[in-house]
C-alpha cells in the first residue's frame, strides 16, 4: 500500500492506490497523439480527478469537456485516445445534432438505450406544466385541474410566472441562460440573494435541469448556491382589546355613513373580521361556508344547524370545498386546506359583541376576462381594502388568524385542534400563527388560571386557604 498521504481521489473503477504517477505520466505522453479539435482533459473537482473528452459540442459549437466513460488508468489514457479519433471523424460526418448524441451515447458512453435529450426550454416547460395538471393539490389531496381557476392561478405563481424569465423559450438549457435568471434584480429594489424570490427560482431552475440534457453540469453549477429564505415580512399582531375597541368604533361609524349601500358594505365586512377572529379563517374560506342560513346534512345524515339558526348553541361552521363565487365561465375558486367543519373560541360573550349569528356575507362577482390570480384573490383583495378605510390598526389578514391561535390557547385549546380547526399542521401553526411577546404571554395565562385543574391540585390549594378538606361539603365540592 503507498504511504503517499497526499494521493489524490480520481474517478473511474481502478485501484488507484500508488498507481496515480504511473496514469499521470500516461496522460502526459499520449494526450498529444489525440486529433485536432479533440483532445483529453483531466479535471479536477475538489480532490478527485475525472478524465473527460473535450470538443466543440454540436448544437451550440462550445468548446466543453465531456464525459466519455474513461478510467484513470495508463489503459484509460490509451482508451481515451481512440475514443477522440472516433469522436473527431463523427463531428466530420454527422450533420445533425441529435443523431450525434444518439451516436456518442452508443458508441463512446456504450448505453444500450438512447435517449434523445436535446429538448428546448419550450418542451420542458411543457412537461413541468403536463405533470403539475397531472398531479395533486398538496393541502387536500384532490385532483388538479384546469377547469378550477385556482389551479390555474397556483400553476402561474408557481412556475408560469419564472418560465416567462427565460427570453427564449426556442433554446436548449444552459448555465448561462440560468444564471441570467436567477440573478435578475427585484422590481421592488430589494435584495435579491435571500429573498423568497430567489428559493423559487432556485428551485424552478433544479426542476428544469433535471429535464436537460445537460443535466449533471447544470445542477453541479446549481449546487454551491445557498437558496435559503433569509428575508421575510415582519408579522403583524393584534390584541384582543385593540381589535374590539377598533371593530365597536368602525361599527358605530358604519351607521352614520351616507347611503345605505356603503352602510351595508361597512356592516358585511366587518362580520367577515369577526368571523376571522372567532373562526381563524382566511377571508376567501368563509365564502365557502355552505351552513350560514340554512342547515347541512353529511352524507351519514347528521344535521348541523344554521349558523343563524336560534337555537344552534355550537355555532359549528361547515366549509366545503369552493367559494359561492366562480369565473365568467363557471370554473370553480378552491380553498387554501380545503372543506371541514370550524368550530369557534369558546367565547359566547365575544360570540355576541360581533353579532356572528346574523350573516352579512359580502358579494363578490369577478369582473369578466380577470387573469385566476385576480378572481381567486379578489375576496381577499376587498377583505384588505375595506379594513384599511376602516382605519384598522393592522394590514395583514392573517393577523386575525393569529389572535384566534392566541385566543384558542387562551381557552385551552390544545395546539393540535387549533391546527386541525385551521387547516394545517402542529409545526405550521408553532412557526406561522404563534404569538410571542410577554403581553400575549399574560392573556393566555389569564385564560389559563381559569381552566380546570387536576384534583390533587385542588386539594393543596384548598388545604393552603384552610378549608377543611375531610368535610363533606368540601368532599361534595371536589
Amino acid at each position: 500500500m503507498s504511504n503517499d498521504i497526499n494521493t489524490p481521489t480520481v474517478g473511474g473503477k481502478g485501484n488507484y492506490d500508488g498507481g496515480y504517477a504511473r496514469f499521470l505520466k500516461a496522460y502526459q505522453d499520449f494526450k498529444g497523439e489525440c486529433p485536432r479539435g479533440v483532445t483529453l482533459k483531466l479535471q479536477k473537482t475538489g480532490v478527485r480527478y475525472n478524465l473527460l473528452l473535450q470538443f466543440k459540442q454540436p448544437p451550440t459549437g462550445k468548446r466543453l469537456p465531456k464525459t466519455a466513460n474513461l478510467e484513470c488508468t495508463p489503459e484509460g489514457v490509451i482508451d481515451g485516445v481512440k475514443k477522440a479519433k472516433l469522436v473527431s471523424e463523427a463531428l466530420g460526418t454527422i450533420s445533425s445534432a441529435s443523431e450525434f448524441w444518439d451516436w456518442y451515447d452508443k458508441t463512446i458512453l456504450g448505453k444500450n438505450q438512447i435517449e434523445d435529450n436535446l429538448i428546448t426550454y419550450r418542451e420542458i416547460f411543457q412537461q413541468l406544466e403536463d405533470g403539475y395538471f397531472a398531479g395533486y393539490n398538496r393541502n387536500t389531496g384532490r385532483p388538479r385541474s384546469r377547469d378550477i381557476v385556482s389551479d390555474l392561478s397556483s400553476y402561474e405563481a408557481t412556475k408560469g410566472v419564472y418560465f416567462r424569465l427565460f427570453p427564449n423559450w426556442d433554446e436548449y438549457p444552459s448555465w448561462e441562460s440560468f444564471k441570467a435568471m436567477l440573478y435578475i434584480p427585484l422590481q421592488n429594489g430589494e435584495q435579491l440573494v435571500g429573498s423568497k424570490t430567489f428559493k423559487e427560482r432556485y428551485y424552478i431552475l433544479k426542476a428544469i435541469a433535471e429535464k436537460s440534457p445537460n443535466k449533471d453540469h447544470l445542477l453541479k453549477q446549481l449546487e454551491p448556491i445557498n437558496p435559503k429564505q433569509t428575508q421575510f415580512k415582519k408579522k403583524q399582531r393584534i390584541s384582543i382589546d385593540a381589535f374590539k375597541d377598533w371593530w365597536y368604533s368602525a361599527k358605530q361609524e358604519a351607521y352614520t355613513i351616507k347611503g345605505p349601500q356603503h352602510q351595508s358594505s361597512r356592516h358585511n365586512w366587518l362580520w367577515v373580521t369577526g368571523m376571522t377572529v372567532m373562526y381563524g379563517l382566511r377571508p376567501t374560506e368563509i365564502a365557502a361556508a355552505v351552513n350560514l342560513t340554512k342547515p347541512f346534512v353529511t352524507e351519514d345524515g347528521v344535521i348541523i344547524k344554521a349558523l343563524s339558526d336560534p337555537d344552534n348553541q355550537d355555532n359549528y361552521l361547515v366549509l366545503g370545498d369552493y367559494t359561492y363565487f366562480t369565473d365568467a365561465e363557471g370554473r370553480k375558486v378552491s380553498i387554501k386546506t380545503g372543506g371541514r367543519i370550524v368550530d369557534p373560541i369558546p367565547s359566547l360573550d365575544m360570540f355576541e359583541f360581533l353579532e356572528l349569528k346574523r350573516p352579512l356575507l359580502p358579494q363578490y362577482t369577478p369582473k369578466k376576462g380577470s387573469k385566476p390570480k385576480s378572481i381567486v384573490t379578489g375576496f381577499d383583495a376587498m377583505f384588505s381594502q375595506k379594513i384599511s378605510s376602516m382605519k384598522c390598526p393592522v394590514t395583514q389578514k392573517y393577523a386575525f388568524r393569529r389572535l384566534y391561535n392566541l385566543l384558542g390557547e387562551k381557552y385551552g385549546l390544545p395546539i393540535e385542534l387549533r391546527a386541525r380547526l385551521m387547516g394545517h399542521s402542529t409545526i405550521v401553526n408553532e412557526s406561522k400563527y404563534k404569538t410571542e411577546g410577554i403581553d400575549a404571554t399574560l392573556e393566555v395565562l389569564k385564560g389559563v388560571y381559569k381552566l380546570p385543574i387536576p384534583l390533587n391540585v385542588a386539594i393543596e390549594r384548598l388545604a393552603a386557604l384552610g378549608v377543611d378538606i375531610d368535610s363533606s361539603e368540601a368532599k361534595l365540592f371536589l
